[in-house]
């Protein structure tokens, strides 16, 4: 009896060791820290393996793929990058080289893509005040820019958005000028049925 005692006691204490044991405890893996990022590995890998000379710097070197790869931590962050500049050599693609120097600290870059989805899907819808309100907010995001290229005002999704606002508010103002100018003749024609039949009446 005494020795199951023992056995017991000892049991129990093999697990409560292990249950302070750091391998016990699942630790962040890589996917974990990049699925923030808006991206896998396996659909980063596929884009970056499918990708055109034509596509190629949106897919490398575009929000999505710099806030997955600067998330990506010290180990892996070195191999993305090595394996951006051996497929940009494969489609003939001069490598950008300061794209991600080292692997982000400050505030995460899943922001800025999430930020960018979000005004492509209202400009994809065309409301006005939907677009200008997402333009305000993310102007309002601290520490998330978006840079304009050189020679450019504004950065393509902000132009192309500012783009979308003026043309929808150009057809507005059309439509608008042309509901006026089929309204007039109607009512022109009364005044000037009235101005017909003032003669007769003077006659008779």
């Amino acid at each position: 009896m005494a020795g199951l005692k023992i056995i017991i006691a000892l049991m129990a204490l093999v697990g409560g060791a292990s249950a302070f044991s750091p391998f016990s405890r699942s630790m962040p893996t890589m996917s974990m820290a990049t699925e923030k990022a808006g991206m896998r590995r396996k659909e980063w890998t596929r884009a970056l393996d499918r990708a055109t000379k034509e596509n190629f710097a949106e897919v490398a070197y575009g929000a999505k793929s710099e806030a997955f790869v600067s998330a990506a931590g010290s180990s892996m962050f070195p191999k993305l990058k090595s394996k951006i500049k051996q497929r940009a050599k494969q489609l003939g693609v001069e490598p950008k080289a300061d794209f991600c120097k080292q692997p982000w600290k400050g505030k995460p870059l899943w922001l800025k893509a999430q930020a960018a989805e979000d005004l492509k899907k209202v400009v994809a819808g065309r409301d006005v005040e939907a677009i200008q309100a997402k333009l305000e907010e993310i102007e309002g995001l601290e520490d998330v820019e978006f840079k304009a290229p050189e020679g450019s005002d504004d950065h393509p999704l902000f132009a192309e958005a500012k783009a979308v606002i003026a043309e929808v508010e150009a057809a507005a103002e059309a439509a608008a000028a042309a509901a006026e100018a089929a309204a007039a003749p109607a009512e022109e024609a009364p005044a000037e049925e009235a101005a017909e039949e003032a003669p007769e009446e003077a006659s008779e």
